[in-house]
């Protein structure tokens, strides 16, 4: 009995294994929109930034990190970019291998357009 239990619990801590490697995903998406969030202050000297991004299944609305640095002009809207998923992390980085790390506050499911 002791040996069934300790297997099933290797099965089980290796299927989760796996499920946890599977959820970091590299993805090609678009910058749909950039937003400033909050202000700064003497102490806090940059700003947050909402970053909406459209993949081809959901929409993220990822904040960057309180105290991280982003240069707007480097995230183009509109433009193409790799985003990293990661649980609740996200990472888009710029063709121009520009990076950004940010928190994901809210997804939405992308709605699928019929061709008729």
């Amino acid at each position: 009995m002791r040996l069934s239990k300790t297997s099933g619990l290797c099965l089980a801590a290796a299927f989760l294994s796996t499920v946890a490697m599977a959820d970091s995903l590299v993805q090609t998406a678009t910058l749909k929109d950039l937003q400033t969030v909050g202000t700064t202050s003497k102490k806090q000297k940059h700003q947050q930034y909402d970053l909406v991004i459209d993949t081809s299944t959901n929409e993220y609305i990822c904040r960057t990190k309180l105290g991280s640095s982003l240069k707007p002009t480097q995230f183009v809207v509109g433009s193409t970019l790799q985003f990293k998923l990661n649980g609740q992390n996200g990472e888009a980085t710029t063709s121009d291998g520009k990076k950004t790390k940010c928190g994901i506050v809210r997804v939405a499911a992308t709605p699928v357009t019929s061709t008729q």
